[in-house]
């Protein structure tokens, strides 16, 4: 089905400027990094950003922090998540009370459904919530959900891996709870290989964050830390990207269009990219089962976004949806071939 591809642009300002690394010597903690975290800020009007080894370390960064510095003892997740949310969470010595149910509409945790699991737990007000955009869509719910978490003292940390340039509103995922990580990962909408940026508006806890990930070695007043930092060179294809991250949005949109005109053609059910004020960056275009035809008889699907269930699955997100080939610059032949495909997914 192709290959993932960047920008001709974004490969020639790398292949430019990586020698200036092996001039300065910079091999870590340079000015490439500096200037990822200055783009992002721009990009998304966080008061503070900061590059990160990946995603998870990102976000075990920010469980630490909040579990050590503010005194937080549990956490939960949704459901329809990546197992290795599981794992960090338990990795980051909190204590794991279970999993959001989510729902097949948007394959994120309704507001209601937050509300029911947060009745369940006793002590919330000590508890995380590690809440995913999946995707590439904004939680439609988000700000509910965060006004019932901030009347229970829940803090909500985003895992925004899905959804670098994806907006709610025309606000970034990552700006809603107390901090939020993009991943940078090969297979993602934005990809650059490895990596992760998080985000916050806690100032304070953007400087906690970065004193964390370099264990705190100048001011030496933290009793933990990690080095979740990234190298200048990734930094560097970081950058390189990220100039040209509209223009990917872009072309993947062109793609979205031709899929939307045979979904609605044709009656399949899909998740839209403009839907209730969304601007998804389209790491998935998701369709769903419907009485009329059946998904497993499409061969050209890229993963689902899952395949299993963290916990309860009562509306069976994970056999009822498909995800459609949507990366950048993927060729015309594999996008006819799926087009043709949706053409006879009748029964």
């Amino acid at each position: 089905m192709g290959m993932i591809k960047l920008p001709n642009e974004a490969i020639n300002f790398f292949k430019k400027n990586v020698v200036t690394i092996f001039e300065n010597g910079s091999l870590a903690e340079g000015p490439w990094n500096k200037k990822v975290e200055d783009i992002i800020i721009d990009y998304t009007n966080a008061k503070s950003a900061l590059t990160s080894s990946s995603n998870g370390s990102g976000l075990l960064a920010i469980l630490e922090c909040l579990k050590y510095a503010k005194g937080y003892k549990s956490i939960f997740l949704q459901s329809n998540t990546m197992y290795g949310m599981k794992t960090l969470a338990k990795s980051s010595g909190l204590d794991l009370l279970g999993f959001v149910p989510s729902s097949l509409d948007t394959l994120m945790p309704t507001i209601d459904q937050v509300k029911d699991f947060i009745k369940s737990i006793e002590h919330p007000e000590s508890s995380v919530f590690l809440l995913t955009h999946i995707g590439g869509w904004t939680n439609p719910d988000i700000h509910e959900i965060l006004d019932v978490c901030n009347e229970n003292g829940v803090a909500v940390v985003e895992d925004c891996a899905h959804s670098l340039g994806s907006r709610l509103n025309e606000k970034h995922t990552g700006l809603y709870g107390v901090a939020g990580v993009y991943s940078l990962y090969a297979t993602k909408s934005i990809p650059v290989g490895e990596g992760g940026i998080i985000i916050t508006q806690d100032e304070e806890l953007g400087d906690l964050l970065k004193r964390y990930s370099i264990y705190d070695r100048f001011e030496q007043k933290l009793d933990f830390g990690f080095n979740n930092r990234m190298s200048e060179i990734n930094a560097l294809l970081t950058c390189s990207v990220l100039i040209h991250l509209e223009s990917i949005i872009e072309n993947k949109y062109s793609i979205a269009h031709q899929y939307i005109d045979i979904c609605e053609s044709e009656g399949i059910k899909y998740l839209d990219p403009r839907y209730i004020n969304q601007r998804s960056n389209l790491y998935k275009f998701i369709i769903f089962d419907g009485p009329n035809y059946q998904l497993s008889s499409i061969k050209n699907v890229t993963s689902p976004v899952y395949n299993y269930s963290l916990g309860l699955d009562p509306e069976g997100i994970v056999e009822n949806h498909a995800c459609l080939p949507i990366w950048y610059a993927l060729e015309q032949e594999n996008i006819d071939a799926v087009l043709n495909e949706l053409k006879q997914l009748k029964k």
